[in-house]
């Protein structure tokens, strides 16, 4: 589901659940964690961006694979949010903002949901067909294992690098403070 048409459907649901004389803290929760998550989305994104620059950058023979990988990064990213986005509908109990960033973003998944979602969403059927074509592009590429072993052996340790990680360390510490301010009860 687009996120236009997922924002619709809350929208819908908070509607007849006052209506029926339900609250709206749900709604309000939905709205701070979904804020929340779109932030941790920009900042995952810019991070892989960089990281690509920086790649192509340092070792211009990388350039189409740091990009493939860079996609690759995103789309799961992307995939993941489509997670969250069900659940905020289906059982916002399972997104915990008690626990920090890693806890908020690595919530509970089953196959059930998985299923249930490819069936509902057009759009993350396609998001997962992305998946699978970019992550075969990526993963048969003959530079990937000459990439990898760059990233561990120099890329990681350079000033550089650890840059980009102080800035993504920022942006995720702003998306913590966030999550805080989300309240469930």
């Amino acid at each position: 589901m687009s996120s236009k048409r997922s924002a619709a459907f809350l929208g819908i649901l908070s509607a007849i659940q006052i209506a029926i004389g339900g609250t709206a803290w749900a709604v309000g929760f939905a709205d701070c964690v979904r804020d929340a998550a779109s932030k941790d989305l920009m900042a995952k994104r810019e991070f892989q961006r960089d990281l690509r620059d920086l790649i192509v950058q340092n070792r211009l023979e990388f350039e189409a694979l740091a990009t493939v990988n860079m996609e690759l990064q995103i789309l799961l990213a992307e995939a993941r949010r489509a997670m969250f986005d069900y659940l905020i509908v289906n059982d916002p109990d399972r997104i915990d903002t008690t626990n920090g960033l890693v806890q908020f973003s690595n919530f509970d998944w089953f196959d059930e949901d998985s299923a249930k979602l490819m069936e509902e969403s057009a759009s993350y059927r396609e998001l997962e067909n992305q998946i699978a074509l970019v992550q075969e592009q990526n993963n048969k590429h003959p530079d990937w294992p000459k990439l990898r072993e760059y990233f561990r052996s120099d890329l990681d340790q350079s000033p550089n690098f650890k840059a980009l990680m102080v800035r993504l360390q920022s942006r995720r510490s702003e998306v913590e403070s966030l999550i805080a301010q989300c309240d469930h009860d």
